[in-house]
This record gives structure tokens, C-alpha cells and sequence, in this order.
């Protein structure tokens, strides 16, 4: 029995990664909160990257946190093994009731209350979105996930410009897989032409002089279908590819935001840091209408 308890298995949290850069950031933000809680190291699992290339019902993804100023450590295939495939020892240890490599899988969208009980080492698959994770770590993940402008170009320039001297509204129309796949669109839906229009109309009567700017990953079709409002609005359409991840960022800078049901704008309105914010969110994120977002959407988020 003494010999177990002089075996230490490496302290070390592994979190997989899947999804946009939204839900990288959603999972990556929980493995970085478990390392602080049990000041141990963090690994990430990007194997997904490269399944989703070649399994047709996925969405072909690349890993994109590399945008941001933050350490990470990949995990190899001897640690994912760790957890894959328990040892003799690993598992009389299971069997002993000692620490043991464990898995982690999330069993509901719901805020898991359990998932900080479990210490390292631990792997975690899941997409954890809600913001109760992140109560007390607000501060810390905002620098985190902190956008730098320097590499920006002209364009991009221009409208952070424009961010900074008006009174601005970031428009966010999610539709790409949402409408192109249908497994996706069967989970998500887009949002409607009304639930925008209404939003736009409830800001509008709250504040004066706005200037809503548009971003979307079919803004041909945004532009088709809003350019007829009479509002003073401008659409970015130039950040396409590896680069869209600068429209997050100039939402973000923006005063108030109009999301969409994706992580994308949900990231680009909680790191805004406009201390008198309007966040306006569809109150269905899901197709299906009895799914609960109350854990997904900040109390102070207006739902339409």
C-alpha cells in the first residue's frame, strides 16, 4: 500500500478544444480558472482541429486562440493516453479511493455546480457556456482575452476610430453553418429579421444618436436585407477568414451590442467594458424553446 501513495501522477488539467473561436474561448477560459483554483498546469487536446476536416457532419475548425497573448501548452498523445486508458497502477488506485487520472464529461448545457470538485488530474470535454464560472474571474479573463489592435490595417482602423468618437451599436448576424448545415440549423435556427428590428427600435428610443454598425458572416445578405432602415448605420464586411476575429474585437470596443445566438457576439458583449452597456440577446438561443439559457445570459442582458 505505501508504495501507491509515492507514486505521484503529474498534476494537470486537459481541456478540449472544439467549435469557433467562440467556443474555444468558452472552454479554454474553464481550464484556465481550474489551474488557478488548483495552481497546476494546463494542457489543451486540438485533436478535434483535424477531425473536423475530414468527418463531413462537422464543422471544419482551426484552433484560433493563438490570437491572444496566452500560454498554453499542447497535451500529446502519452498524456490524452493517461486518461484514454487507465495503468494497472491508475486503475487500483480508482479501485483504492486515491486521486486518480479522471475524465470529465459535461452532462448538461447547464452550469455544472460539480465540475470545481474535481481535482487533477482531470480531463475536461465540454462547451460550458455560462457566465456563473466566471464570477470572481471577470478581471482576469478580460485581460486574458485582451484583442491587440497594433496589427490592425486601415479599414479596421478607420471604424475603431469611429468606436471611440460616437455613440455606436454592434450589429451581430450569425447565419454560415447556421443556415448552410442542417444539423447545425436544426440545433440553433437563426435569429429573425423582427427580433434585430426590435432590438434596433428598443435602443434607439433609449438613447440618441447611435451609429449601428453591422457585422456579419454574410453581410451581402445583412446588407440586402437592413439597408432599407433609416437609421445611421455603416457595414463591415472586410474581416473574412483567419481575420474575423477582428470584427469581435472592434464589437467589443463598441458601446452597446445586438447579439446573435452564437458565442461569438456573446464573447464580443461581455468583454465589452462600457460600464453603462446595453446588451440585447434573443431570448431563444436554441431551436428547441424548452432549453435553458438561463445560465447562458447575464442577469443584466435585456432578452427580446
Amino acid at each position: 500500500m505505501l508504495w501507491l501513495s509515492c507514486i505521484s501522477e503529474k498534476e494537470m488539467i486537459i481541456i478540449r478544444l472544439k467549435g469557433g473561436l467562440g467556443n474555444q474561448m468558452f472552454q479554454f477560459a474553464i481550464g484556465h480558472i481550474m489551474s488557478i483554483k488548483n495552481n497546476c498546469s494546463l494542457k489543451i487536446d486540438t485533436q478535434f482541429f483535424d477531425l473536423s476536416k475530414t468527418d463531413a457532419n462537422v464543422t471544419a475548425r482551426d484552433f484560433e486562440l493563438d490570437i491572444f497573448s496566452i500560454d498554453y501548452v499542447l497535451a500529446n498523445q502519452n498524456d490524452l493516453l493517461t486518461y484514454n486508458k487507465l495503468s494497472v497502477v491508475n486503475r487500483i488506485k480508482k479501485k483504492l479511493g486515491f486521486n486518480y487520472p479522471k475524465k470529465y464529461n459535461q452532462s448538461s448545457s447547464e452550469y455544472q455546480k460539480d465540475l470545481f470538485l474535481f481535482k487533477p488530474p482531470v480531463f475536461i470535454n465540454g462547451y460550458f457556456q455560462s457566465y456563473k464560472y466566471y464570477q470572481g474571474y471577470e478581471k482576469n479573463l478580460k485581460e486574458l482575452f485582451s484583442f491587440s489592435v497594433n496589427v490592425f490595417q486601415e479599414k479596421n482602423l478607420e471604424i475603431l476610430n469611429l468606436i471611440e468618437t460616437a455613440t455606436t451599436v454592434s450589429v451581430h448576424i450569425r447565419r454560415g453553418d447556421y443556415v448552410k448545415s442542417l444539423k447545425v440549423s436544426q440545433k440553433h435556427g437563426v435569429c429573425s429579421i423582427e427580433y434585430y428590428l426590435n432590438a434596433i427600435k428598443l435602443l434607439s428610443n433609449k438613447y440618441d444618436n447611435l451609429k449601428f454598425i453591422f457585422f456579419s458572416d454574410e453581410c451581402d445578405w445583412a446588407i440586402n436585407t437592413f439597408s432599407h432602415i433609416a437609421i445611421d448605420k455603416i457595414f463591415v464586411n472586410h474581416n473574412i477568414g483567419n481575420e474575423s476575429w477582428k470584427d469581435m474585437c472592434l464589437m467589443s470596443k463598441c458601446n452597446h451590442n445586438i447579439i446573435a445566438n452564437s458565442s461569438f457576439s456573446w464573447w464580443a458583449a461581455w468583454l465589452n467594458t462600457y460600464p453603462e452597456k446595453t446588451v440585447i440577446t434573443p431570448k431563444r438561443w436554441f431551436t428547441n424553446s424548452n432549453k435553458n439559457t438561463n445560465d447562458l445570459i447575464p442577469l443584466e442582458w435585456i432578452q427580446l
